[in-house]
């Protein structure tokens, strides 16, 4: 282990540690890829769900990372409902943007009540979710705080599984009707999964991590594959202005599942 790699995981492990749970050194390189992903522009979210640490704790480690020279922009960090994000505000502003100029977003209704997933359109309830978030995160940005909090009056209404899949920046959201109930009707239907991986390499490591994940159902792929594949060359374009990632490459699987929370 490169004396450099040793530091970074070593910082990780006592700066992200509530109470005695240490991370991993493969989850600590996993935590640094992402937040390097986030910093160049890669993607414009990350949601650390690696263990409890808070947001003043996150704060303090990107701190560090700002002063090894791995992170190069003064990233920020946004907290919904016990969720913690870290996400650089260039992109994330024009990630919405480009979604209120193009309404590319798709929905896809797996309401409990129906027998099967439906593809809906990027409705209005969600283009008005889009927008007001857009407003939020450039108001609170004018005031230079380093950790922002959605307030519940703000999100109340809102679902968050679309709501995250916006932020994240998925291709496609999952959008259920909140007002009935939370359950879904994904249960033993078949998902067709994509993986985007890549590979940082540090000194003489590779390491690999996936970058995004996220699932279709099976049955309305035919209609959404000329949409993920756009998504992904997208993708590919912003991989390719930065020189530290290597090795961007895509898998999918579909699997079945008895359950799916979302």
């Amino acid at each position: 282990m490169s004396p450099l790699q040793h530091m970074l995981i070593s910082a990780a492990q006592k700066l992200l540690c509530p109470r005695k749970k240490r991370l991993s050194s493969s989850t600590c390189l996993d935590v640094i890829v992402q937040i390097m992903a986030v910093d160049l522009g890669v993607k414009p979210v990350f949601l650390y769900d690696s263990n409890a640490a808070s947001s003043e704790q996150l704060q303090t480690y990107l701190k560090s990372l700002q002063e090894s020279g791995v992170v190069t922009n003064p990233l920020r960090i946004l907290s919904i409902d016990e969720n913690t994000f870290i996400f650089n505000p260039t992109t994330i502003e024009s990630h919405l943007d480009d979604l209120l100029r193009s309404k590319s977003l798709l929905l896809i209704d797996v309401c409990s009540s129906r027998k099967q997933p439906v593809l809906g359109g990027f409705e209005k309830t969600t283009e008005h979710m889009t927008k007001t978030l857009s407003e939020f995160f450039k108001s609170e940005l004018e005031k230079g705080s380093s950790v922002i909090l959605l307030r519940e009056e703000l999100y109340n209404d809102w679902n968050l599984c679309t709501l995250f899949g916006i932020l994240l920046g998925y291709p496609a959201s999952y959008w259920f009707d909140q007002t009935r109930g939370f359950g879904n009707c994904l249960c033993m239907t078949p998902l067709v999964v994509s993986t985007v991986w890549v590979k940082w390499q540090i000194r003489d490591t590779n390491h690999r991590c996936c970058l995004y994940s996220f699932s279709v159902p099976e049955e309305l792929w035919s209609e959404v594959q000329s949409h993920v594949q756009r998504w992904t060359e997208h993708l590919r374009e912003r991989f390719n202005k930065q020189p530290v990632l290597t090795d961007l490459c895509f898998s999918r699987d579909t699997v079945t599942l008895p359950s799916v929370t979302l």
